[in-house]
């Protein structure tokens, strides 16, 4: 099973990728809109050949509304997993942080953000295994 994780905001889509039980990061793609935004993802799941999207779900307001909105639109072309997200872009910063990686690294953060998101979720399968 090969997975996409994805940090999901308006301007900025944070991408992770997984085959097995490790998630690393794979990019960030600038958006404008929802549309450009379904159709970038949708040339990356064919791209990388994925199985599923595990999407990052804010617990509440605008950006909770916006994930929604992207998932309606892209669970049309691969199967959708949400999954909680609380504190991920803070925990990919500090994460960033404890790795030493420098400023232009850290233009990343939000593929750091979509690995933890991803990596939380593969770790969650551990019990069903």
């Amino acid at each position: 099973m090969k997975y996409l994780g994805l940090d999901y905001g308006k301007t900025k889509i944070g991408l992770s990728v997984s085959e097995g039980l490790t998630a690393t990061p794979l990019k960030v793609v600038t958006v404008r809109s929802l549309g450009e935004a379904v159709e970038k993802i949708r040339s990356e799941v064919r791209r990388e050949l994925i199985d599923q999207l595990v999407i990052g779900v804010p617990e509440s307001g605008e950006a909770r509304n916006l994930v929604k909105n992207f998932i309606v639109r892209i669970c049309k072309y691969v199967t959708v997993i949400e999954f909680e997200e609380t504190l991920s872009s803070r925990n990919a910063f500090e994460l960033m942080l404890q790795l030493g990686k420098g400023k232009k690294e850290r233009a990343r953060e939000d593929a750091y953000a979509a690995t933890l998101i991803l990596q939380n979720y593969l770790d969650s399968l551990d019990g069903e295994a």
